[in-house]
């Protein structure tokens, strides 16, 4: 058994130290805000009938990959979430609003069969592109789950595919099979879930992501994410590790190259590995001092480049959406425009009345998700810190207020009269994501999953300091939930494997 500390209780964290505690080692998270789970979360607000508390989600819309056969189903078997969190199965993964378009996607074969009908002069290259989604998804698969059983693996025979497309982005992919400029910004819907448009986005992480959702379904913990938060928790603590809140790490103590401990403004814990979910720019510059790493290694953080934000407005309803509007989608992605590189250029400048968002209904997945007879709404769009820097309290409040405007707006364009029905309504923006989570510019994702900063090019989960090692969504393979739980996953099947390191039972 030997003694580690996970520091951040986000989801990468949570799963790497429960799996290393069902292992029988010694695990202690320390999470520096008052409740754990990172951006798999919830929170509560009273609402205008002030004897009433409405629960709002913070991030999930849907999780892929956990249907049978999912890869991320057997992940959450493994860790025992399954045990605890029931996981809801949408009937439709989203419906896309481009002009003149209404697109449904809700299964592999629908989605393509729908396309096809659309587009039929295209369909030898959609089958093709999405039988090459499909290759990519089996070879990465291949290539993690021979790491996670220390064997050796050889990308050259084991994922030719993956090889071959290790340096497209989407867009060079999407130009090898398809023709239309509108078909490709269809396919390409999902990126807002990834954070680049289709020119810069790693083909090969696109590709894993869409066959999640694709071919093993869409789904919503009942309740909210922050069960999935609560569960790891759980199995921690039933295997005899601790989750300590409002501990906020000031020092990871190295000595001659390796980790010795871990300071927090409470106390002070002797260890002897440290795994890190927090931002690696927060990790090494103020917890350990960039004095301390290798100068090839300080230039590979120092070049790492975020993902953006996020603006996110909560509404609560006072009515039953479905019966009033007829709208029977969970998610619906609104486009002005087919051009996704144009769509993120709005993001960037900050463009609100036309910039592409996305609407969640959640009742339309869960009917008892609130009160009886509400509706709860959630307004996203991609958003760069830089436009809410520097503002004073209340410019900061005055912009807020703003978007709030534009975006309810654009929201009763598409359900008329809604503004009406509104019971609460909350902004949140990139400086509270950085806020609550202290990731860098409020990165949602983490990393950028651009070409230069995904697979093999990713930040690796060791790192020059023995016994320090990573997990999240800025490390290996990526973010979003899936992508945080396999880094956690991955991470704990490596330390696992050292035989020096702990004890396997």
């Amino acid at each position: 058994m030997k003694d580690v500390t996970v520091i951040g209780a986000g989801l990468g964290g949570l799963a790497s130290a429960a799996l290393l505690a069902k292992h029988g080692n010694k695990v202690r998270v320390l999470e520096r805000h008052f409740m754990a789970g990172g951006y798999a979360t919830s929170f509560h607000r009273k609402t205008r009938e002030m004897s009433l508390r409405a629960e709002f989600e913070v991030s999930l819309h849907l999780m892929g990959d956990l249907g049978e056969g999912g890869a991320l189903r057997e992940v959450l078997s493994e860790l025992g979430v399954l045990d605890h969190v029931e996981f809801l199965r949408a009937d439709s993964l989203y419906r896309a609003l481009l002009p003149g378009m209404d697109i449904q996607a809700r299964s592999y074969e629908a989605y393509e069969q729908t396309l096809i009908a659309r587009y039929p002069e295209e369909q030898e290259g959609i089958r093709e592109l999405f039988a090459q989604f499909i290759r990519l998804r089996q070879e990465m698969l291949l290539m993690m789950n021979k790491a996670n059983r220390g064997e050796d693996s050889d990308i050259f025979s084991d994922a030719p595919t993956l090889f071959a497309c290790s340096n497209l982005s989407l867009k060079q992919m999407l130009d090898e099979y398809i023709k239309s400029p509108e078909l490709q910004s269809i396919i390409g819907q999902q990126w807002q879930y990834y954070g680049l448009p289709p020119s810069q986005i790693s083909a090969a992480y696109y590709a894993y992501a869409w066959t999640e959702y694709m071919l093993f379904g869409g789904y919503y913990p009942k309740g909210r994410s922050q069960q999935i938060s609560n569960a790891l928790v759980q199995i921690i603590k039933d295997h005899g590790g601790e989750v300590l809140l409002r501990q906020e790490v000031t020092q990871i103590e190295v000595e001659d190259g390796a980790v010795r401990g871990v300071r927090t403004k409470k106390g002070y814990f002797p260890t002897e590995f440290v795994i890190s979910n927090a931002d690696p720019r927060e990790t090494f510059g103020r917890l350990i001092g960039y004095e301390r790493l290798p100068r090839k290694y300080v230039r590979k953080l120092e070049a790492l480049k975020p993902s953006l934000g996020c603006v996110q407005a909560y509404l609560l309803l006072d009515i039953d959406f479905q019966k009033v509007y007829g709208e029977k989608n969970h998610e619906i992605f609104v486009n002005e425009y087919f051009d996704l590189e144009q769509a993120y250029e709005d993001m960037l400048k900050e463009r609100y009345d036309q910039m592409p968002f996305s609407i969640t209904i959640y009742e339309n997945l869960n009917s008892e998700y609130q009160m009886s007879g509400k509706t709860t709404l959630s307004l996203f769009i991609l958003n760069p810190i830089d436009g809410w820097s520097g503002l004073d309290k209340q410019a900061y409040l005055a912009k807020k207020t703003a978007v709030t405007e534009v975006l309810l707006g654009r929201l009763e364009r598409l359900y008329p009269n809604i503004r009406q029905h509104i019971d609460f309504v909350e902004l949140s923006t990139p400086l509270t994501n950085h806020s609550y989570t202290g990731n860098w510019q409020g990165a949602i994702y983490g990393a950028q999953q651009s070409v230069e900063q995904s697979l093999h090019r990713r930040l690796p989960q060791t790192t020059p300091i023995k016994g320090l090692y990573l997990a999240g969504a800025w490390t290996r393979p990526g973010g979003g939930y899936s992508g945080v739980i396999w880094s956690g996953y991955n991470l704990a099947k490596q330390i696992l494997r050292n035989k020096e390191a702990v004890i396997q039972h």
